[in-house]
């Protein structure tokens, strides 16, 4: 997990809300995903009576399974891996994945970071604000996923951006 910077006080930790269903919002997606693995599956079987040349269809088999099975199921695994967690200065996401470890992202919370409520309950929050460097501008963003009682948090990141200001 990523450690807390020195002198940063811990506000707030969550998990997302459990229940999180399979990601339907592109059937297109998963109906092509699915052709394709049957497709390939079809192809795989009758080039076996050919030699090796059957090999030719795993490329086209994992992708099928990447767009029907992991296009669905990932969100709801993320969900069930990730820790949240917001400080006196940043906004914090964790996803602790097993067998590949631990991916982060880190948001540092300014008065003009934007924030958007899906409105949903359990809500959905994404913050974002713009950042400029050395190769040009740009926009961060962060997704909190599935929050019980979002208020508290909106109310702490209020808070947070009060007092960075």
């Amino acid at each position: 997990m990523t450690p807390l910077l020195p002198g940063e006080t811990l506000l707030w930790q969550g998990r997302p809300a459990s229940g999180t269903r399979a990601d339907t919002s592109n059937p297109g997606k998963l109906v092509f995903g699915l052709a394709l693995v049957a497709f390939a599956l079809f192809w795989m079987d009758k080039a076996m009576e050919s030699g090796p040349i059957w090999l030719a269809g795993l490329p086209f088999l994992a992708f099928g399974l990447h767009l029907s099975v992991w296009t669905a199921w990932a969100p709801r695994l993320r969900a069930k891996f990730a820790h949240y967690r917001l400080t006196d200065r940043r906004v914090l996401v964790d996803v602790v994945w097993p067998l590949i470890g631990t991916r982060s992202q880190v948001l540092t919370l300014t008065p003009s970071t934007a924030i958007e409520n899906d409105g949903q309950d359990p809500a959905t929050l994404t913050l974002r604000h713009q950042v400029s460097g050395p190769r040009g501008s740009g926009t961060e963003a962060l997704t909190l996923s599935r929050i019980e009682a979002p208020a508290r948090l909106l109310a702490l990141i209020a808070q947070v951006q009060r007092s960075a200001a």
